[in-house]
């Protein structure tokens, strides 16, 4: 079995695909800074909506009272009031101005509809930037809106609360992106590769015929299998504390770094079992890759069924808010777990008829 593992970690050094993950994984870590930030924004993009925007001219229409123009002043938006429609829309098409804003006629103490008009340019991006910029803006005239006219409701009756304010704010899109969907993802992310990569292993013994040579040697089909399990499941914690190691770096502090690790290589375990039962009965490589992958799905999805998933686990591990006993409650169940799939492992390569 040592053997065949050493073999297989000698194969996968010269393997060129892995490498070159490797390398990518590298490369993109480097840039990991980078990468939380643009991927922040595509996670919430109101994360970047204190980020000021130079060079967004906004044309306006209406009157210097409007509510709107004066909030728009006050956030430090670059305006052109005008007076008419038609001169702004010249001014937009010629680029002058990026955005139109057309204000509503009535006041928030009026009765009448308030309607706001907003023309934004084709490109995607930049339309995204200006309306992240008037975000801010239109949230504070709605809510001004809001409180004009919710007293006259009939039945209103304000409900006063006592709240300490601190200053703070209660969630970050940061904290809860890096933790939640960040790191999670890349400790598993090895994970969910060995399981690919032990189907490959075994599939490439059949398809190549060279199985049968290997079975010609001492080592029987139970400890060649294995090995290459063994192997695949062992890469895994390793990677993961390259990742764990440069978030670290990068000033992202993780609690419970070896528990997590213990995790990430149980759930190795399980998708390890899994995928090397389905390469040892249909010995096929695209058939079982197939297979995995909605195998892999299915636990993905089935995953957020449990407070406790292996995804909310390692998050709740992370920032150290799971109490002890519960994550390791927790961690046992995926220990059983991964037995369970070994003993269905072995019990699958000693029905093989290869395996003598």
């Amino acid at each position: 079995m040592k053997t065949v593992a050493k073999k297989e970690f000698k194969d996968l050094l010269t393997e060129k695909t892995f490498i070159l993950a490797i390398i990518i994984q590298l490369f993109i870590a480097s840039f990991s800074t980078f990468l939380v930030i643009g991927l922040t924004s595509f996670y919430d993009p109101t994360a970047l909506g204190n980020v000021d925007f130079e060079g967004v001219n906004i044309g306006v229409v209406g009157t210097a009272d409007d509510e709107l123009y004066q909030i728009l002043i006050e956030n430090n938006v670059e305006t052109y009031l005008y007076d008419d429609f038609i001169p702004a829309y010249g001014d937009f098409f010629d680029r002058k101005i990026d955005a139109i804003i057309v204000t509503p006629i009535g006041t928030a103490e009026g009765t009448d509809l308030l309607n706001v008009d907003i023309y934004l340019p084709k490109s995607e991006i930049k339309a995204t930037v200006i309306s992240l910029q008037l975000k801010e803006s239109l949230e504070q005239y709605e809510q001004g809106v809001r409180d004009v006219r919710t007293q006259r409701l009939p039945g209103y009756s304000p409900i006063d609360f006592n709240i300490i304010k601190r200053g703070v704010r209660a969630s970050s899109t940061f904290f809860e992106f890096v933790y939640v969907a960040l790191l999670p993802l890349l400790v598993f992310t090895p994970a969910f590769i060995s399981g690919g990569l032990v189907i490959d292993f075994i599939t490439e013994e059949y398809e190549r015929k060279t199985m049968d040579l290997l079975l010609a040697s001492p080592a029987s089909l139970l400890e060649i299998i294995s090995g290459k399990a063994i192997l695949a499941i062992l890469v895994v914690p390793v990677q993961s504390f390259v990742w764990m190691l440069l978030l670290s770096m990068n000033r992202i502090s993780i609690d419970n770094s070896l528990q997590i690790l213990l995790v990430v290589t149980l759930i190795a375990g399980v998708l390890v079992f899994s995928s090397t039962i389905i390469a040892v009965f249909f010995k096929d490589r695209g058939v079982a890759q197939l297979l995995y992958s909605l195998v892999l799905i299915f636990l993905f999805m089935s995953s957020y069924l449990f407070t406790n998933s292996p995804l909310n686990l390692v998050t709740r591990l992370s920032i150290n808010s799971i109490p002890v006993i519960e994550s390791w409650t927790w961690t046992g169940i995926y220990l059983v777990l991964a037995l369970l799939l070994y003993m269905a492992t072995m019990f699958v390569i000693k029905k093989d008829p290869r395996n003598i």
